[in-house]
């Protein structure tokens, strides 16, 4: 009989440690939570973390809401692991809660399921507890009426420096806009413009320039003729309107505004751009009494084809 009472002792000894050795190797759920008062509406951290060993599996509860009668959950919960040094994680579900109701609220365990290959276990987070308050209200202070709206006084000189920022906008804005419409004019801002010397002024002065250099007369017949032919092209693109420094003197003549002028002028014209192509490209030759002719002749061109002159003052004005 003694006997079988130590057998069976030993025997319910060895279970007990045994049992002792799994439950102290079990795996515990760490709650944490920033405070366990607050004012209403005031918003804590509240997490759940668990150690994962390796070939485990944690699986969270999924929550969202509330999280029980008068605690709200803020946004979505958060998971989070960190690598711990022992090749073991620790895994956090984190969570924001706040209420919006005075009193005290259970917070309940919340079951964490544990999987090791076939075998699931459920461990459940401590419970806890949190206290709300209202904010407190001063019942010492008067109440009162609302107030009136205030008359707001008028500063005379920030009305003298309102009116003398917007003259200096105002002047701003004229400058400019006449800075840039005689920039696209290509006229000066404040200097008044020279009136453009007339088109047909300046080739009759040319054309006495290269009478008086005797170019033909030192056998530069060639650089005579280029020169004439400048001269009369320069003016009747100014005078006409027409592209004629490039163009060639086929495309001039067949110029539209040149064919209506007089047919004795343009017969004129045609015999000097024909001649001086000649001597020019050609190598030909004109004798003394052409060189002079059509140095004549294109002095004659000028004076019978210039505009007609225009009163200065009505010019500015349509200018402007």
């Amino acid at each position: 009989m003694l006997y079988l009472v130590k057998k069976y002792s030993s025997l319910g000894l060895g279970l007990l440690w045994c049992g002792s050795l799994a439950w102290a190797s079990q795996p515990q759920v760490q709650t944490r939570i920033d405070t366990n008062q607050i004012v209403l509406g005031e918003q804590i951290g509240l997490s759940y973390s668990l150690i994962q060993e390796p070939g485990t599996q944690i699986r969270f509860p999924e929550l969202s809401g509330q999280l029980t009668e008068g605690v709200e959950i803020i946004g979505s919960p958060g998971i989070d692991s960190v690598k711990n040094g022992k090749g073991t994680w620790e895994k956090t579900l984190m969570l924001t809660i706040t209420s919006f109701d005075t009193g005290m609220y259970y917070l309940p365990p919340q079951p964490i399921l544990l999987q090791q290959q076939n075998r699931i276990d459920t461990l459940y987070s401590k419970a806890g507890y949190i206290e709300v308050f209202g904010v407190a209200v001063d019942t010492t202070y008067t109440l009162r009426d609302i107030k009136a709206p205030e008359s707001i006084r008028i500063n005379p000189w920030r009305v003298v420096l309102l009116i003398l920022g917007a003259l200096a906008l105002a002047a701003a804005g004229f400058f400019l806009y006449r800075y840039y419409r005689r920039r696209d004019q290509e006229r000066p801002l404040f200097k008044p413009l020279k009136p453009e010397e007339p088109a047909y002024i300046t080739a009759l002065r040319e054309l006495d320039k290269l009478k008086a250099q005797k170019l033909w007369q030192q056998k530069m017949e060639k650089e005579y003729y280029s020169q004439i032919t400048r001269i009369v092209r320069w003016y009747i693109e100014k005078r006409f309107g027409v592209e004629a420094l490039e163009r060639t003197s086929e495309q001039i003549l067949d110029a539209y505004e040149l064919k209506v002028l007089d047919k004795t002028l343009f017969a004129n014209l045609k015999q000097l751009l024909n001649l001086a192509d000649m001597v020019k490209f050609a190598r030909g030759e004109a004798s003394p009494e052409e060189n002079m002719q059509h140095l004549e002749n294109a002095c004659n061109f000028v004076k019978l084809t210039r505009e007609a002159p225009v009163d200065e003052s009505e010019t500015e004005l349509n200018k402007e």
